[in-house]
C-alpha cells in the first residue's frame, strides 16, 4: 500500500500526541484530554444526535431523553479515556495494570481451567477492552488478538508494534495466519475476541439489543475447531481510572451434526450475555462504532 502525504501527517500527529500522553501523569492527561474533547462533544450536534438514535434503538423507550444524554456523554468520555490509555500502553507496568484493573476475571478463569489450558473470551466493545487483554498478559497468559488492517500503513505498522511490545500476538483478520488460531488455542494460547460488530458477509443471524442482525462467526468457529472452553466477560469503567472486568458466563460449545446450527446457537448465547452487560452498564459501551452492530444508518 502506498504512503500518502496525509498518512504521514496523521502518523506524525499521532506520535507527537503519544509522546505528550506518555510524559504527563495519568490523571493529569485524562483531565487534559477531557477538557479538550468535552467541548468537542458539546458542539458536535450530528454526533450527539446519532448516538441518541442508537441509544434509543438499543435501550428502548424506558429511559428519558435526559437520561440518554447523560449516558451518551459518559460513553464518549470513556472513549476519550480509552484513547489516552491506548497511547500509554507501551509504558504500562504490571504494577500499574494490577492497581487499576480488578483481577476477578482471571481468578474465576483459573478456578475453571487446567494449568496451561487455552480458552476463548468474548467481550463487548466496553470499558477499555484492550486493557482487559493486558491484564491477562500480566498474569502470564499468551494472548492472541484478531485485528483489522488500518488504511494508513504507517499507523498500521506502529499500532502493531505497540501491541507486540505488550506481548500480544496480533493476527490480521485477512491474513493466512487466521487459519492457525485453532492450533494455537490447543497449544495453550488465549484468544480475546470482540464479536459485537455487524458482519459484512458470511455472518450468522442473532438477536442483539432487541434487533435482528448478523455478526461474525469467528468466536463460534474457533471454539468448535479447537475444542477449548469459551467464556464471556464484561469490562466496565468505574470512575475515571478503575477498570473492572469479570466473567459473565461459559458457553456450551459441544458440537452437533449441524455445524451451521452450532454456529448460530453459540453466537446467540454469546450475544445474549453481552447484551446483558451493555444494558447494565451503557455508559461504558462504545456506541460510536462506524460498523454499527444493529445495521446501516444511511436511511436514518
Amino acid at each position: 500500500m502506498s504512503v500518502k502525504f496525509s498518512h504521514r501527517l496523521e502518523y506524525v500527529a499521532a506520535r507527537a500526541a503519544c509522546g505528550l500522553v506518555m510524559f504527563l501523569p495519568y490523571r493529569v492527561m485524562l483531565a487534559l484530554a477531557w477538557s479538550i474533547m468535552g467541548p468537542v462533544w458539546a458542539f458536535s450536534r450530528k454526533l450527539r444526535a446519532r448516538t441518541h438514535r442508537r441509544l434509543r434503538q438499543a435501550l428502548g423507550a424506558d429511559k428519558s431523553d435526559r437520561e440518554l444524554a447523560r449516558i451518551a456523554r459518559r460513553a464518549y468520555r470513556n472513549l476519550v479515556f480509552t484513547a489516552v490509555e491506548g497511547m500509554r500502553m507501551p509504558g504500562m507496568s504490571r504494577a500499574w495494570i494490577e492497581r487499576n484493573l480488578s483481577p476477578a476475571a482471571y481468578e474465576e478463569l483459573r478456578s475453571q481451567l487446567a494449568p496451561g489450558q487455552g480458552f476463548i473470551v468474548a467481550v463487548p466493545h466496553q470499558g477499555n477492552w484492550e486493557l482487559a487483554g493486558l491484564a491477562l498478559q500480566a498474569q502470564g497468559v499468551q494472548l492472541i488478538a484478531l485485528v483489522r488492517r488500518q488504511k494508513n500503513p504507517l499507523m498500521n505498522d506502529w499500532i502493531n508494534r505497540v501491541r507486540r511490545s505488550t506481548g500480544v500476538e496480533a493476527i490480521d483478520t485477512k491474513s493466512t495466519a487466521v487459519g492457525e488460531v485453532a492450533a494455537k488455542l490447543r497449544a495453550g494460547k488465549v484468544l480475546a475476541i470482540l464479536p459485537d460488530l455487524r458482519a459484512k458477509v458470511g455472518g450468522v443471524p442473532v438477536r442483539y439489543l432487541g434487533v435482528e442482525t448478523e455478526v461474525p462467526v469467528g468466536a463460534a468457529r474457533f471454539a468448535l475447531e479447537s475444542g477449548v472452553p469459551l467464556f464471556t466477560a464484561e469490562v466496565v469503567r468505574e470512575g475515571w481510572t478503575r477498570i473492572r472486568w469479570r466473567l459473565t458466563g461459559r458457553v456450551d460449545v459441544t458440537p452437533s451434526a449441524d455445524t451451521a446450527a452450532d454456529h448460530q446457537r453459540i453466537m446467540q448465547a454469546i450475544m445474549t450475555k453481552l447484551e446483558a452487560s451493555v444494558r447494565a452498564n451503557p455508559e461504558s459501551y462504545f456506541w460510536f462504532n462506524k460498523r454499527w452492530v444493529l445495521g446501516p444508518e444511511e436511511q436514518r
